[in-house]
């Protein structure tokens, strides 16, 4: 079985993909080319960062989730444990940038501010370390995992230095098929209503009367169709989920269930 996954090998998503489903793991460069693949039949499964417990939703998966016909599978919450990386000969203290995502920089911040550190974006966190590695400037150092460290041969300078020790990415598993987990499950929806006083408020109506707990609601524009927005929604299933759904169905359009997976537990 092909895993296919964003990012470079030693990324959070790499991680994510080895705890997720076991096979072969492929990288990809973005998460519209594991959507991309999954369509293609050139992986068999999808892993895809969906949000952050700090930064929030990952905008881009969720855009995809809507445009596209794959189920969610399976969920992951990963703890991030962020680390400064930098050549093997390095040393702290010589440090004057850190490269990395967007994201781990931002997850950083206080880490970098305290030791001056300029900051430059970079596509990846394991990308960046093969940047530094591949570089000769030994000022520069990468925020990624220790994983990613060990694959490029590279030297931890410090460990832990997100600024959150509750720090989460959670991550989704795509296939082209559905499954139908036995015990506790979600349910992940998607839908629009009409944008009218009262249209959000009666589907959450819906979720009450049945009983249903809600557990996430992110809303995105719709594309072409300014200032109109699709929500996405996460349910804890029930005896009585699939009559609500039903309901819901009929007072909504477009209405698209995106996946019903097992629930995930925050471990460390």
């Amino acid at each position: 079985m092909k895993v296919g996954y964003f990012g470079e090998p030693g990324a959070y998503s790499n991680m994510a993909a080895i705890r997720m489903a076991s096979g072969e793991y492929i990288p990809l460069d973005s998460v519209r080319a594991v959507f991309s693949a999954l369509q293609d039949h050139s992986i068999d499964f999808g892993v895809v960062p969906v949000e952050n417990s700090i930064e929030g939703a990952v905008n881009q998966t969720y855009d995809f989730l809507f445009k596209t016909d794959f189920y969610i599978v399976k969920e992951y919450y990963l703890r991030v444990r962020h680390c400064l990386i930098g050549k093997p000969d390095s040393k702290l203290n010589d440090i004057k940038y850190a490269i990395s995502h967007p994201q781990a920089l931002a997850q950083c911040s206080e880490f970098i501010y305290r030791h001056g550190l300029r900051t430059i974006s970079e596509y990846d966190t394991a990308g960046s370390v093969k940047i530094v590695r591949d570089g000769t400037d030994s000022s520069r150092a990468a925020i990624a995992s220790e994983l990613a460290a060990g694959i490029y041969g590279m030297k931890i300078l410090a460990r832990n230095i997100e600024n959150n020790s509750s720090n989460y990415t959670r991550f989704f598993l795509m296939a082209r098929s559905p499954v139908s987990p036995g015990g506790r499950a979600k349910i992940s929806i998607v839908f629009s209503t009409e944008n009218k006083a009262g249209s959000l408020y009666s589907i959450l109506k819906v979720f009450n009367e049945y009983g249903i707990n809600m557990t996430k609601i992110e809303s995105r524009p719709v594309q072409y169709n300014p200032f109109n927005y699709i929500f996405f929604i996460d349910i804890e299933r029930n005896n009585s989920s699939d009559a609500a759904l039903s309901r819901i169905r009929d007072i909504t359009n477009p209405f698209k269930v995106l996946g019903v997976y097992e629930m995930a537990s925050i471990n460390e």
